[in-house]
């Protein structure tokens, strides 16, 4: 069974991030092409990166829940956060990023979660995010 935040995640993969590639697609489609099989296969891709970065997306967002949160992407854990938030909160605007660049094409990431947008949104989902954030087990 998903904890709250993986529930909060598959709840941002289906309505902000679904919401927007399915305009997308439609707006970009042609006459011969099969929309609704090219949404349902983004939405699939999504629902994979979801399951796999959720571990990530819990932890980055416990880390940043006193304030930015910096990672750096020579680090695994820190590379794996910020795959996950700039997949489901920064392509959502739910969360701004900035880089700074390290040495050998390496990146530091600065993320600021705007945590009035992802309450309301949890609160949609029916995820009471403080609570969902306290808990760590």
């Amino acid at each position: 069974m998903p904890d709250e935040l993986q529930t909060l995640l598959n709840y941002i993969v289906a309505h902000p991030l679904m919401e927007r590639e399915s305009t997308e697609a439609q707006l970009d489609a042609s006459a011969v092409q099969d929309v609704n099989r090219e949404i349902s296969e983004i939405d699939a891709d999504h629902r994979a990166d979801a399951e796999r970065l959720a571990p990530y997306f819990a932890r980055g967002l416990r880390m940043a829940a006193g304030g930015s949160l910096v990672v750096d992407d020579t680090d695994p854990l820190g590379n794996s956060v910020a795959d996950a938030f700039a997949r489901f909160l920064v392509t959502t605007n739910l969360a701004t990023s900035r880089s700074t660049p390290l040495a050998n094409s390496h990146y530091r990431y600065t993320f600021d979660v705007d945590w009035r947008r992802l309450r309301s949104l949890a609160e949609q989902a029916g995820i009471n995010l403080d609570a969902a954030l306290a808990n760590t087990k």
